[in-house]
C-alpha cells in the first residue's frame, strides 16, 4: 500500500500477529504554506492485516475525569475485536470510545477500517 500521510494522526496498520506500524507523517498540514512537498511512503500489507485510520475526535474523547480515550485504548480496542467483519469493528471502536467519554462527544471523529485480502 502507498500512502501519504500530512499532518494527520498516524493511521495503525495491526498485524494478524498482534503488532501494529504507526503510519506517520510524510510531509506538513496540506495548504498552510505556499512552498509544499510530500514523500509517498510503501508499507506491505497482508491478508487479514487492518489498517485504521482515525481523527483526534476517537483519541481524544474524554471521560469525566479528564482523561482522553488515547491511542492506547485505541489499539486495545483493534486488537480485540481484530476477527471481527470490519463494519463491525467500526462500531465496536466508536461504542468503546462513546462508552469511555460517558456518552458526550466534545468533537467530530471519522473513522476508516480496512482489512488486508
Amino acid at each position: 500500500m502507498r500512502f501519504a500521510n500530512c499532518g494527520h494522526n498516524p493511521p495503525f496498520l495491526v498485524h494478524t500477529n498482534g503488532t501494529e506500524e504507526r503510519l506517520g507523517a510524510t510531509a506538513t498540514v496540506l495548504g498552510l504554506f505556499e512552498s509544499w512537498q510530500s514523500c509517498i511512503y510503501e508499507i506491505q500489507v497482508d491478508t487479514g492485516d487492518v489498517l485504521v485510520i482515525y481523527t483526534d475526535g476517537v483519541t481524544e474523547a474524554n471521560n469525566s475525569a479528564g482523561e482522553e480515550f488515547g491511542e492506547s485504548r485505541l489499539l486495545e480496542t483493534i486488537r480485540a475485536c481484530m476477527a471481527l467483519p470490519v463494519s463491525q469493528m467500526v462500531d465496536a471502536i466508536l461504542a468503546a470510545a462513546l462508552k469511555f467519554s460517558e456518552g458526550e462527544m466534545r468533537d467530530d471523529l471519522t473513522l476508516v477500517v480496512a482489512r488486508g485480502e
